[in-house]
């Protein structure tokens, strides 16, 4: 078996990241994996670990760089991609009303009576859309599917619901 070409000085990716002989894994062959500073054969698992001099990396991975999450996780994002509570999943209660509006049980009329929950607890659980009881219940993977005796919501809207609970089920 021929030695592999391995330079672990590299300061680049030359795109022959090989090991040498010894490090060959089971198959017999010598490439190696990038870690995540881009070191042919190295450990490092954490970006914070390829900054120099204690910086820390942004969300794009830049050192000592200035970009941020917006509130929907999106680099560098004005959270225009963040579904709105107001706008978007609100209106989509209205039809909800006749049943659960002002009395008893759940009322979906404001957000905060969304999140307090009804008799049987809560029914959104902010970062997970698919374990929340309301999206389960549109959907009727958990007793009775809503509405009642009504015309079931379309997957488009329950999605959509689903994605703004994910992330975060904010009040926007």
């Amino acid at each position: 078996m021929d030695a592999c070409n391995y330079n672990p000085d590299a300061s680049e990716d030359d795109g022959d990241c090989t090991q040498p002989e010894e490090n060959h894994n089971c198959d017999g062959n010598c490439i190696a994996d990038l870690d995540i500073c881009g070191t042919c054969g190295g450990t490092v698992v954490n970006t914070v670990d390829c900054c120099p001099d204690e910086q820390v990396p942004d969300c794009n991975g830049d050192c000592d760089g200035t970009a941020e999450n917006d509130d929907c996780g999106v680099c560098s994002g004005n959270n225009s991609s963040c579904v709105n509570y107001s706008t978007e999943i609100q209106p989509l209660f209205s039809s909800c009303a006749g049943c659960h509006g002002n009395s008893g049980g759940l009322s979906l009329s404001s957000y905060a009576n969304l999140m307090s929950g009804g008799n049987s607890g809560a029914v959104v659980t902010p970062g997970d859309g698919s374990g929340s009881r309301l999206v389960k219940k549109l959907r009727g993977t958990a007793g009775d599917r809503m509405p009642l005796g009504g015309v079931y919501w379309n997957d488009t809207d329950i999605n959509l619901i689903e994605t703004w609970i994910n992330e975060g089920a904010l009040d926007n």
